[in-house]
């Protein structure tokens, strides 16, 4: 997912290839169905709790990528700019 992810985060591009939203929806199943188990996830628990913070960010149409975003003291490249050494 990062291999994939980042080009796109580097690059300032977070058009949708899977939206935030659709991460906050299937990981939202993935802890109602561990919970009837009893079985803990707590990394997707964590996870899914910036999910939901990028989603409530209003970055939910962005792509899952976007998640980035709700994290405090990173800058990131903005849309066409290269980031990283000249």
């Amino acid at each position: 997912m990062f291999e994939n992810r980042a080009p796109h985060v580097l690059a300032g591009d977070y058009t949708p290839l899977s939206a935030v939203d659709i991460f906050v929806k299937d990981l939202g199943i993935v802890l109602d169905t561990a919970r009837a188990a009893k079985f803990p996830l707590p990394l997707s628990a964590a996870a899914h709790q910036m999910f939901m913070m990028a989603a409530a960010a209003g970055h939910g149409r962005e792509d899952d990528s976007a998640v980035i975003k709700i994290f405090p003291g990173i800058e990131l490249p903005k849309r066409g700019t290269k980031s990283g050494p000249a």
